[in-house]
């Protein structure tokens, strides 16, 4: 078996994967895009936390996933299991969360993580809230493009209708669920016949696990950030009805 772990940015990508590894699977760090991955191995934790761009390397997303061993695992946004037909070989882990935080979370990164960000940086923009209101006016709908992968990804596993998807490929994960109780990492393991045993230490030691994108660290006042005119911004972007049409899907935003 191959895993691909399937997220919206800022839905626990490294976390979940730092499980799994400690689940006994061997984790690749290839972090895979359309058209390039990340190899995130091959680099310091500093150079993939503020320059992740410096990793990318040029390959299709399928070629490189076909590239894998078995009990191998990659990640990444892109909606691969839509595609599972390609990847017969393949199971996947679906990570989701509401948009609301993980569009905040994304800007974090780009604004107090990474330094190749610039259309949200402090040399281009002072002040922070004006910088998330650009963040969500510029990048907003390229995120929720990306959620709304997912909700297509959750409709046609969990719809009978569409039988060409087996359900016992794919699992949908709160993340915020897995970050505050070790249900769903028991969940994932029974669902792919994993040894249960393990789940409770490789969830603690995957909680402790310092990744890259953990802003965990970062003294920051999330709620300030939603001005109205963010709250605004939001709208525009239809967030409420991107999470009712979720709901409907079946995940639990």
């Amino acid at each position: 078996m191959k895993l691909y772990i399937y997220t919206i940015p800022k839905s626990g990508t490294y976390l979940l994967a730092a499980f799994m590894e400690n689940m006994g699977f061997d984790n690749t760090g290839y972090h895979v895009s359309q058209d390039d991955y990340l190899d995130t191995k091959r680099f310091t934790f500093e150079e993939n936390a503020r320059t992740p761009s410096i990793t990318s390397v040029e390959q299709y997303f399928i070629t490189r996933l076909r590239s894998l061993h078995d009990n191998q695992m990659a990640f990444g946004h892109v909606p691969v299991p839509i595609l599972s037909w390609a990847l017969p070989d393949y199971r996947f882990i679906c990570v989701y969360r509401h948009p609301r935080k993980t569009l905040l979370s994304e800007f974090i990164d780009f604004r107090f993580r990474r330094i190749d960000v610039d259309f949200v940086s402090r040399e281009v923009i002072q002040d922070d809230r004006e910088a998330f209101l650009r963040y969500l006016n510029e990048h907003g709908p390229i995120h929720m493009t990306v959620f709304s992968d997912m909700l297509a990804a959750a409709t046609l596993f969990n719809n009978p209708l569409f039988r060409q998807y087996p359900s016992d490929r794919v699992i949908f994960i709160n993340f915020d669920g897995f970050l505050h109780n070790s249900g769903p990492a028991h969940a994932i393991a029974q669902h792919y016949g994993l040894d249960t045993r393990r789940v409770d230490d490789a969830w603690q030691d995957a909680l402790a696990t310092e990744t890259k994108t953990n802003a965990t660290t970062l003294n920051l006042d999330r709620d300030a950030f939603w001005t109205a005119e963010a709250v605004a911004a939001a709208d525009r972007l239809d967030l409420e009805a991107y999470v009712t049409s979720a709901r409907s899907a079946g995940l639990n935003v």
